[in-house]
């Protein structure tokens, strides 16, 4: 996987955007943080929530994480320049504001694309010239879709005009690319059936942007781009690598929207909790249950968001992961009594779910 150069399959069909498509400008910015020098493609989901990738907010680069506080997201549209900050930045937890797929991104399989999706919360509601439509829909009607020539995708590019938004023209989704069957992909892919694999032609910068679908009342967000699926062929003496080829270019990725649909409504509406004696007393309730093992260090990380998740499922609840203070509050009314009652999920509810 990687998303620095450009991905073009065939004629570079990237252009200006058409002037049907000029409006949604307004609902499409970018992620920015300074110390790492992150920039990735970034959309409205709702007046104060923004789509984007995972790895955009937490892979490391040059061996430094993206600093959260620091990270902003920049809307341009006709003469209006708006920036908001991440919820939270301001009392120390921007990482509570932010829902996500995975934090883990390894380069060997199970990959992580399917899971590649993050949800940021904004500081202030910027998004003020419309939200984008997220629309779930199932791989094979995007796949009819595609062959009505009815998939696009708008993206910012390191490579296209200066900071100015693209057009990818009508691109394919696919389930088998360059001759290799689904059966044989799916197997490289951590919760496949969530993975679009897909020929827009990407460029650094285009991760998170938004896969779309024209429909009759419109275009629909039905996927999120996050990166390019490569094979690496390796010539081998007794074990060892002699020679690397050129990596071959499979497709482009990206994550369904019915992964991180269902979130939306729950990160743009619930307060978080925001201290760390909030964090400490969440810990204990999960720990309680059996839900949690980690450290009660007032720490809001891997395990904790996971242990939600596990409760959430219980519950039969949409897994958000998100630490909002109504689920503290709820877990605190419903006593330690409830610790029994989890403990014959402990082996499954404690793994991680990333």
């Amino acid at each position: 996987m990687g998303n620095a150069a450009a991905a073009v399959f065939g004629e570079d069909t990237r252009r200006d955007v058409p002037q049907s498509y000029a409006h949604m400008a307004g609902q499409i910015g970018m992620i920015y943080e300074p110390d790492t020098q992150t920039l990735c493609s970034a959309f409205c989901v709702a007046p104060n929530v923004v789509a984007t990738a995972s790895h955009c907010l937490f892979q490391p680069r040059k061996g430094r994480l993206p600093n959260l506080f620091d990270m902003s997201f920049r809307l341009e549209y006709r003469d209006l320049s708006l920036s908001s900050g991440i919820a939270g930045r301001m009392a120390g937890t921007p990482k509570h504001s932010v829902a996500v797929g995975t934090t883990r991104f390894g380069k060997e399989p199970p990959l992580s694309a399917p899971k590649d999706w993050a949800l940021a919360k904004l500081e202030r509601p910027i998004c003020k010239f419309g939200t984008m439509n997220v629309s779930p829909r199932a791989t094979d009607e995007l796949i009819e879709a595609s062959r009505e020539r009815r998939i696009f995708q708008l993206s910012y590019h390191w490579d296209y005009t200066h900071w100015k938004l693209a057009y990818s023209d009508r691109c394919k989704i696919r389930r088998s690319f360059k001759g290799i069957e689904w059966r044989y992909i799916r197997q490289h892919f951590s919760g496949a059936d969530d993975l679009l694999l897909h020929d827009c032609d990407t460029g650094g910068a285009s991760s998170g942007s938004p896969i779309l679908m024209d429909t009759t009342d419109g275009p629909v967000v039905v996927g999120l781009n996050v990166g390019t699926y490569t094979r690496t062929r390796l010539l081998l003496s007794q074990g060892d690598v002699v020679r690397r080829q050129k990596p071959d270019i499979i497709a482009n990725t990206a994550v369904n929207v019915r992964a991180f649909a269902p979130v939306i409504g729950p990160l743009a509406t619930r307060t978080m909790i925001s201290t760390e004696r909030e964090v400490i007393d969440l810990q204990k309730e999960l720990q309680a249950r059996n839900l949690y093992t980690g450290p009660i260090d007032g720490i809001f990380g891997r395990g904790t968001r996971s242990a939600i998740r596990a409760y959430e499922s219980l519950r039969g609840e949409t897994m958000t992961g998100l630490p909002t203070r109504l689920l503290l509050t709820t877990l605190i009314t419903e006593g330690a009594g409830a610790a029994i009652e989890h403990q014959n999920v402990r082996e499954w509810a404690v793994k991680p779910f990333d």
